[in-house]
């Protein structure tokens, strides 16, 4: 009679799992970032859509929560329990995965900032469900920072992060309601960003 050899489960190192999985999807992101801007032929960086000094705060604050997070996976430090690797990793894998659609969805549209140049509304995929999914995809990341890195920086810079953003997806959508006469029927049947009110 075959006996089964007994199944062999390897028990997973999360700190190293952590140590790829954090920056190498980073990374992903800013290289799919990079190759939907290349070959369009336009400008990848538009009118600001609000004041210059509140646009720069806005990405620095999100920079510090991606920074906080990134020393406490490659420093170590105290490790958290098993649900807050767990809430990290499904914050942090729904945010990249958010993104991810919203870049692959603008494809060559996809810019910093309020074009000059004539557009087309995106309405299909993720933007189907999200009028805002990059700044919600952002809004995971950044929540996901806070669960696994917590500091009273990096709750400040979130907070600034989410606010500032928030601000910014206002100031495009009273672009795109100018823009575009479809937008208003679009509004009413989407939500900013995840559920309606």
């Amino acid at each position: 009679m075959i006996q089964a050899a007994p199944l062999c489960v390897a028990e997973v190192d999360v700190d190293t799992f952590l140590k790829v999985a954090v920056p190498g999807s980073l990374a992903l992101l800013v290289i799919q970032l990079a190759f939907s801007a290349r070959g369009a032929r336009r400008d990848p960086v538009g009118a600001l859509p609000i004041p210059l000094p509140l646009f720069c705060l806005a990405k620095f604050s999100a920079a510090v929560c991606i920074a906080a997070l990134l020393l406490k996976v490659f420093r170590g430090g105290e490790p958290g329990s098993a649900w807050t690797t767990l809430s990290f990793l499904c914050l942090w894998l729904a945010g990249i995965l958010i993104m991810s659609l919203s870049f692959q969805k603008l494809g060559g549209s996809l810019r910093m900032g309020l074009p000059s140049e004539k557009t087309a509304l995106v309405t299909t995929g993720i933007y189907r469900y999200s009028r805002n999914p990059v700044y919600l995809g952002g809004a995971f990341l950044l929540a996901a920072s806070l669960v696994y890195a917590f500091s009273w920086i990096n709750l400040i810079a979130a907070a600034l992060g989410v606010l500032l953003h928030h601000r910014i997806a206002l100031a495009e959508e009273k672009f795109l309601a100018g823009r575009f006469p479809e937008f208003e029927a679009y509004r009413k049947s989407t939500p900013r960003y995840l559920l309606r009110k």
